[in-house]
């Protein structure tokens, strides 16, 4: 009975064998799929490194910048620069102003002869420029009226202001007499008597700063007003100046200021340019006012002291020139000796 069944189950097993047959057919594993790698960005220069990512979350590497080093500019050498000459400028000034010699600007200039400097040329200034940076001393002058009377020693000194005078006569009594004195001497004087400047020096006097123009530092014997420390030291580097190219001699550390103007200020900005002294004077002759040599003579005898400091003139208005020898003839028999302002005054 139970034949009629046989068939149909025997074509169903058929059915579920070839099945399986047809899935052994297929691959044990399934082929590997190539995904490209992710390809790294590199963050600009500057950006953050990220930090590590959290755990259990897959992260991508990123690039750290390479440094970018910039290299430091090579030194190159300082420029030199120019400055435009003024009316009273001097080679000596400008050269002292921007800290160099005067052979120094005198060669990045091609410069012969330092007198005929004419304002506004233009001058190289070598080492890059700029001036140096000084701080003036600080103080005042000391202010001398006489020397040391423990000596019988006296100063004769000399104003040369105006004009040549009666220098040369002067020079030749001194040395007939092997006298050395002191000339205050402006810048002015010295510019327009080079020669007796020389003579002055070569005979072994002593030179003492009688500023250029004989104006007053103070404005007291002039009515002008004060002149400002600018003006007061361009005074005396004007003449130092002139002095150092004539002669090669220094007129520091003495001065004199014109017309025996002076006050605290005076003092503090003569010594801030190099003068400790302010040579004034016990004795005036008052040649100047042009009286006779014979009254010349009389005070110039009648006022000695030890350590007397003689003020004469050389110009044409006072007759100091022809009182000389008799004052010189009078202080001889008095028992005094002579010598220069420095000589004078040391202890």
């Amino acid at each position: 009975m139970l034949r009629p069944y046989w068939p149909p189950l025997i074509a169903l097993l058929l059915a579920i064998v070839g099945c399986g047959g047809a899935a052994s057919s297929l691959p044990d594993t399934a082929s590997p799929v190539f995904t490209a790698a992710p390809t790294a960005s590199v963050a600009p220069p500057g950006t953050p490194t990220p930090g590590p990512s959290p755990a259990g979350s897959t992260a991508v590497p990123t690039a750290v910048p390479t440094p970018v080093v910039t290299p430091a500019p090579a030194p190159t050498a300082p420029s030199p620069s120019t400055y435009i000459v003024q009316p009273g400028d001097t080679l000596y000034s400008i050269a002292r102003r921007f800290g160099l010699t005067v052979d120094e600007l005198a060669a990045a200039n091609g410069i012969a002869d330092p007198s005929r400097l004419r304002a506004g040329q233009v001058l190289v200034i070598p080492r890059g420029g700029g001036p140096t940076p000084a701080t003036p001393p600080q103080g005042s002058a000391q202010v001398v009226t006489k020397g040391n009377a423990a000596r019988r020693m006296v100063a004769l000194t000399f104003d040369a202001g105006a004009d040549a005078g009666y220098t040369a006569l002067i020079l030749d009594t001194l040395r007939a007499n092997g006298i050395r004195a002191s000339f205050g001497v402006t810048g002015r004087w010295a510019e327009q008597n080079p020669d007796l400047l020389r003579r002055i020096v070569a005979e072994g006097h002593h030179l003492i700063n009688h500023t250029y123009s004989h104006d007053s530092f103070t404005g007291r014997s002039t009515g002008n007003p004060p002149m400002t420390r600018e003006q007061r030291w361009q005074e005396l580097d004007r003449t130092e100046s002139i002095v150092q190219q004539v002669t090669g001699a220094t007129t520091k550390p003495y001065f004199r200021p014109p017309y025996g103007d002076y006050d605290a200020s005076v003092n503090a900005d003569v010594y801030a340019r190099g003068y400790a002294y302010n040579v004034m004077w016990t004795v005036d002759s008052l040649g100047w006012r042009g009286i006779p040599a014979q009254e010349i003579v009389q005070r110039c005898l009648s006022l000695a002291e030890p350590g007397a400091i003689y003020i004469m003139h050389v110009g044409s208005a006072s007759q100091d020139a022809f009182a000389l020898q008799a004052v010189i003839d009078g202080l001889r028999r008095l028992g005094y000796s002579f010598g220069t302002v420095p000589e004078v005054i040391a202890p």
